[in-house]
């Protein structure tokens, strides 16, 4: 791992590594990487449109299902390619367009969940279930007892359940199959340990400085700062080292 504030220029590549400039795409995380709070400031908006100027794709991959990201999000539009519950769902800002790229939600399952579970906050989206971290142990009874195919991640304050296999890495693997990118061409970053699958077989590894003690463990790169702070960095870096 490396700490960049211990850089004095230039961005830090691990050693086997191309430059800046053999990047082609960046897959950013929502909520605590390019998101405070929920929104995405000014200053970090014009970071990202910078990016694009200078001819890098932009893949966004949360955890957030469609309706709620559009609540809070207004520039979508940035990015050529959404990836959202956690992999699950495909959605094109150019077009307007969804695809559920995973198997819907069990009925059978949520059914059990909201039993076992009564009166508390589950979030239901195509095809990923959530709810507060403090309920896991009950979820993974639920699966066990159901034999249930389900995954369970934590997220921050909540776990998400999604069919097996399915997480972020699967959900920027399609993404970059219809841009026609290679997961070597992409720089990832992240803040929770959903993130560590996003990361997998990247070019480049970047965790935020806020980011969870796993995802700064599995990183090549740790940030300075906070959430936007740390993501307008690493643009400001790639932006140079590719002039």
């Amino acid at each position: 791992m490396l700490l960049i504030s211990n850089i004095p220029s230039g961005l830090p590549l691990k050693p086997d590594t191309r430059s800046a400039a053999g990047y082609r795409a960046l897959a950013f995380d929502y909520d605590g990487t390019i998101a405070e709070h929920g929104r995405i400031s000014a200053a970090t908006e014009s970071a990202l449109r910078s990016l694009r100027e200078a001819g890098f794709r932009l893949i966004l991959v949360s955890g957030r299902r469609l309706d709620n990201i559009r609540q809070v999000c207004g520039v979508l539009d940035l990015f050529d390619a959404v990836i959202l519950e956690n992999g699950a769902l495909s959605f094109c800002p150019k077009t307007g367009t969804e695809e559920l790229i995973a198997p819907a939600v069990d009925e059978r399952f949520l059914a059990d969940l909201k039993r076992e579970l009564p009166g508390e906050p589950l979030f239901v989206g195509r095809s990923m279930v959530a709810t507060p971290a403090e309920n896991a142990g009950c979820v993974e009874v639920v699966i066990a007892l159901g034999g249930y195919d389900l995954d369970v991640v934590g997220c921050g304050g909540r776990v998400l359940v999604l069919p097996a296999g399915v997480n972020k890495g699967s959900g920027l693997s399609h993404a970059l199959a219809g841009l026609g990118l290679r997961r070597d061409q992409v720089v990832a970053v992240g803040d929770e340990e959903n993130d560590i699958e996003l990361f997998k077989d990247c070019g480049l590894r970047v965790a935020v400085g806020n980011a969870a003690p796993k995802l700064k463990a599995a990183a090549d790169l740790v940030l300075p700062g906070n959430c936007g702070h740390s993501t307008r960095y690493l643009v400001d870096m790639l932006l140079t080292d590719i002039a």
